[in-house]
């Protein structure tokens, strides 16, 4: 059986994920990272961080039904490496997701105009859409 969400209902849901995000005193952040994706967001990462990227408060918008993230600042790298997926968290720091990583043409949650991160460089997200 297939379960089929009203339009409503999907806002409704999208709206809730980003009041979990702006919970907190810190903004919600997408951390970075490279290797392979844990099978589940309670696994510890097995890779590295390669970079933090702070969200605005609110952490972004509806639109259509999917919530378009939005990057406070462009972020510092602090590891080189290939962006493959991400780990969105609260304010609280708590883990809400994971995503994956591209470059524009991908199909990933958050897209980059490279993946190829540098150490030192900064890392712009392109888009960000949950959804």
């Amino acid at each position: 059986m297939t379960i089929t969400l009203s339009t409503e209902h999907r806002l409704a849901r999208m709206e809730s994920t980003r009041a979990f995000l702006d919970r907190g005193t810190q903004p919600a952040r997408v951390r970075i990272y490279g290797g392979v994706r844990p099978a589940q967001p309670a696994d510890t990462p097995t890779s590295g961080m390669l970079v933090e990227v702070r969200l605005t408060r609110p952490c972004g918008n509806v639109v259509g039904g999917q919530s378009v993230l939005t990057a406070m600042e462009n972020a510092l790298i602090t590891a080189s490496g290939l962006a493959t997926w991400a780990r969105l968290v609260n304010g609280e720091d708590v883990t809400a997701m994971d995503l994956d990583c591209s470059d524009l043409a991908g199909d990933g949650e958050i897209r980059f105009e490279q993946t190829q991160l540098y150490a030192g460089g900064y890392a712009q997200m392109a888009n960000a859409v949950l959804g």
